[in-house]
Order: C-alpha cells, then structure tokens, then sequence
C-alpha cells in the first residue's frame, strides 16, 4: 500500500495503538478438485487448509466445497455447488480459489470437479451477473485462458500458468495461501501486511525457485491481471510492487488493483471505513495513473492535480489518526 507522508504532506508517524472490529466485506470461496491420487488429495487438502486459517487470521467468511463426503447414493456435482455458492453470494468483495487440477483437452480448459468437470468459458456465465468486486485465484495446471476469459472491470484475475498448454501438476497453490496470510518474505513493501499482488509475485518466485534447485525446466508461469485487457503479465515484470514492464506501450499496468487488496489487514488499515478505504484506494490509483500521464501534461495542470490528490489523501490518514 502506499502511503504519502511527503514533503508538506508530513504529519509526522500516526501512532495506532488499538485496532477496532474489522468491517471486512470480503468473503472466500474455495473449491477443491477430485484429487486422482492420494498424494494430491493430501497435497490439495492441505492448501484448503491454509485457506481456511488465512481467512481466520482475517477475521473472513470462508466456504470450501469438495471436501465433504458424497452421501450415499447420491452424485457429485461440486461444479453446480460453485455456480450456487457465487449466485448466493452478496459479499462486495467475492474471492474465488480454484484448487488442484485442471485440464485441457484441446478446445477447452476446465477445472476437474468431482462430478462434472467445468469449462472456463461456464466459470465466466456464472459470474456474468454478479456485482461487486471479484478476484479468481486459479492455482490448478491448464489455467492460463481462465485468465482472458474472466477479465473484465473490477476483477483481479490470477492464474498458476500462462495458457491451457502448461499441463503438468502446478505448484502455485502450495505457495499462495501462505504468502496471503503473512509468510515471512512475501510483504515487498513491508507495510505490515501482504497484498493479492504480493502474494502473486512471492509464490512465483518460489515456483520458480523449486525448479532451478531441482535442476528442471519450470512447467507453469503464473499471470495476474487486474487492468482488464485480458493479456496479464508476469511476476519477473515487477520491481518490488512496481511494474517495470507492460505487454503494450498504451497499456495500463497490472497490480495496481491488486496491491489494495489483502486479507490480513494491520492496525492501520483495520481502522479505516470501508468508505475511507475506497476513497483512498482511488486516489491512490489516480496518483500513479497521474505519475505516468506526466510528460503529456502541462506543467501547472500535472502540480496543481497531484496536491489535490495528495491533500484529500492526507485528510484521511489524519482522520483516521484522530480517531
């Protein structure tokens, strides 16, 4: 997150001592897929768990389907489960974890549920309606055209490969849940709590890290996208939080969405309003889209926008500091 004590903005450090009630509209929902083997229905429930203590940590309504028994007599249908759970959901803000495997048969993705199997192209119909913000962390094999599929305004969508065509078991989703809910290394800005985007860029890297220790050729690379354009980018395109790197000159950076949004807020963030939150993470987000407009801009426009921006951005950590 960023935070603008700068020059005549300074108020000096804001001391939080106690944190009231968090007023989180955030809700998860986490589906887990028909193992195979046990070895993966030990490796895929033990990510569901991760998710489910990350979410305590933050204080977030959590649902995980697929790991309840089929009563007998009765036929799985995890992927119709989903489609009701995001239905029934009202949460503002709605977290969607596909976990396991995926498959691509060459003409469509889908995530292998028990039962059913679901193409990325049904994921996308099931969301069309809903409202709010949503983010989809697809950490199954064969992901990547979730990602083009589902883009769109207000989603942040992040995928363990970057296309159907990376096959092999992915690793992503071992890494993922554990950077979300605080892992040692994953805060890059050290704001005292880990971002969606921090948690893209640190479960990359430790991808990425497996397969050079193991001498072998990575089989995923993961992308995140949050701008809407469908085409992602990668966690190397980062230089701590920033981007370095677009996959157009006239495209607007990816993360940037992505960097607000975090599970396990400090103090600070904890005090916030859910309104206060909104407005500075829109002020936040026009600062940097300001920053890059600045050379097209005359320079008494590009000054006299930016204090603007500032002072309001001010005015609500002084707020929240008084309170």
């Amino acid at each position: 997150m960023i935070q603008f004590f700068t020059g005549l903005l300074i108020f000096g450090a804001i001391a939080i001592t106690a944190a009231k009630a968090d007023d989180s509209e955030l809700e998860i929902i986490a589906i887990v897929s028909t193992p195979g083997i046990d070895t993966y229905k030990t490796i895929f429930d033990e990510a569901a768990n991760k998710w489910r203590k990350a979410a305590a940590l933050g204080h977030v309504s959590i649902t995980v389907i697929g790991q309840d028994p089929i009563p007998e007599g009765e036929q799985a249908n995890d992927a119709k489960l989903l489609q009701q759970a995001i239905k029934n959901s009202a949460a503002p803000e709605l977290w969607i974890v596909l976990i396991g495997h995926g498959s691509f048969d060459g003409r469509d993705a889908k995530f292998n549920a028990r039962g059913p199997d679901f193409t990325d192209n049904e994921f996308a119909a099931w969301l069309a309606n809903r409202k709010g913000d949503t983010t989809v962390i697809n950490t199954t094999s064969a992901s990547g055209s979730f990602l083009s599929e589902l883009s769109g305004p207000n989603r942040i969508i992040i995928t363990a490969t970057q296309n159907e065509g990376e096959l092999d078991y992915a690793r992503f989703g071992n890494y993922f849940p554990d950077a979300i809910a605080g892992a040692s290394g994953a805060d890059l800005d050290n704001d005292g709590q880990v971002s969606l985007l921090e948690s893209f860029i640190f479960a990359s890297k430790e991808v990425a890290r497996f397969y050079e220790n193991e001498g072998r050729i990575a089989t995923e690379h993961a992308l995140i996208d949050d701008n809407g354009d469908g085409k992602g980018s990668r966690a190397e395109w980062y230089e701590g939080t920033t981007a370095t790197r677009v996959v157009a000159d006239s495209a607007e950076p990816d993360g940037e969405l992505a960097g607000q949004r975090v599970l396990v807020k400090n103090d600070f963030e904890r005090r916030l309003t859910v309104e206060q939150r909104k407005e500075r993470d829109a002020l936040e987000r026009r600062v940097k889209q300001l920053r890059r407009q600045r050379d097209s801009l005359e320079e008494e426009a590009y000054y006299t926008e930016l204090e603007s921006l500032l002072l309001r951005l001010a005015k609500i950590y002084e707020d929240v500091g008084d309170s």
